[in-house]
């Protein structure tokens, strides 16, 4: 509980969100949204892809009036939007509100905005590359989280997840896989960006590590293999006891990456760390012996019989299916986490 309002911002532009039997209330600045206030003021508020596709960010509106940059319709089935529910990075108040969450309201790190400078791009596959950043001052994050890098050249803002854990020179890593047709990525792969500044605004996001004595079945996607990367380097002492079963799946030899930082998690882990990578588009001519299809395919395999903990990671439609396999493989519903990459092109960011 939260004894008292939480507030940045100057009283006369303000509006108060009260969280309904939580006793936590916070103030929204004229024209945000009740998402970008709620973590703007260090407040864990369900989220993940912040433009309304997702529908992890939806509470109920309990009294005042808002309005919507879209129609909260679009991420929330017919039922929970009949029944009053909305979404929190759509709804700007026009009135103080009062608000239902399903799950408590916890304490986040407060994100930071920031200069910060390119100082690094190296390849890892052929469509992505590890990016680094020197930050004019020191960024704080959970492993797991990501950050949002805005290059104002281009007039875009995209997100990317920490790809390692924090370093002790500062320096921030990310993969960063090009779109085709996307403004930032297209750039970034067009030349040596060394000593371009871009603005960095961070932390966001709830991914991240939890202590289980379970199996650990990481699930990674194309560059979904960035935080779940960060998360098991952050690992250390009795953690690295756990068993892991890492799927990871692309469409060909060429996308795996990184494959040399996972054999060293390898080499130092304590419990058993398998690595089981899975190609969905390899050539029938191709000298590839190792698994191929969906990463679906192979879970039971694995994990049959097995007490287990997920953190899946990557586009939607693989992250959809890997929760729906693990739950009729009896993976409990509260321990499956996962952080759905959504695209720009259609929700968010490339």
């Amino acid at each position: 509980m939260f004894e008292k309002i939480i507030g940045l911002f100057a009283p006369s532009r303000e509006l108060t969100v009260s969280v309904k039997e939580q006793g936590v209330k916070f103030k929204v600045p004229r024209g945000l949204t009740i998402l970008e206030s709620a973590l703007h003021q260090g407040l864990a508020f369900p989220h993940e892809c912040k433009v309304g596709s997702c529908g992890a960010c939806k509470y109920k509106l309990v009294s005042g009036k808002i309005g919507e940059l879209a129609s909260s319709a679009m991420g929330l089935s017919g039922d929970l939007y009949q029944s009053g529910y909305r979404l929190g990075c759509q709804c700007i108040p026009k009135e103080d509100l009062e608000i239902e969450l399903d799950a408590p309201l916890g304490r986040a790190i407060i994100p930071e905005e920031t200069t910060a400078s390119i100082s690094e791009q190296k390849t890892l596959a052929h469509d992505v590359i590890g990016l680094t950043l020197i930050p004019e001052k020191p960024i704080s994050f959970n492993p797991g989280q990501y950050a949002d890098i805005e290059y104002t050249e281009l007039s875009v803002v995209r997100s990317y997840s920490f790809s390692t854990p924090p370093q002790a020179d500062g320096s921030l890593n990310f993969h960063v896989r090009v779109v085709p047709g996307g403004v930032f990525s297209g750039w970034l792969f067009g030349g040596d960006r060394a000593g371009t500044t871009v603005t960095l605004r961070g932390p966001y996001g709830q991914f991240g590590f939890h202590e289980s004595d379970d199996v650990m079945v990481c699930v990674a996607g194309g560059t979904g293999l960035a935080p779940i990367k960060c998360i098991l380097e952050s690992m250390t002492g009795t953690q690295r006891e756990r068993d892991v079963f890492l799927f990871f799946g692309a469409r060909q030899q060429r996308d795996l990456y990184c494959l040399e930082e996972i054999q060293a998690l390898q080499r130092d882990w304590g419990g058993h760390f398998e690595l089981i990578p899975v190609l969905s588009e390899e050539p029938a001519t191709s000298s590839w012996k190792g698994k191929q299809g969906m990463v679906t395919e192979y879970f039971q395999e694995y994990l049959q019989g097995r007490s287990c903990e997920a953190y899946l990671c990557g586009p939607p439609p693989m992250v959809d299916a890997a929760e729906t396999e693990l739950l009729r493989l009896g993976v409990a519903h509260g321990s499956i986490y996962a952080d759905r990459f959504y695209n720009r092109t259609t929700a968010t960011m490339q």
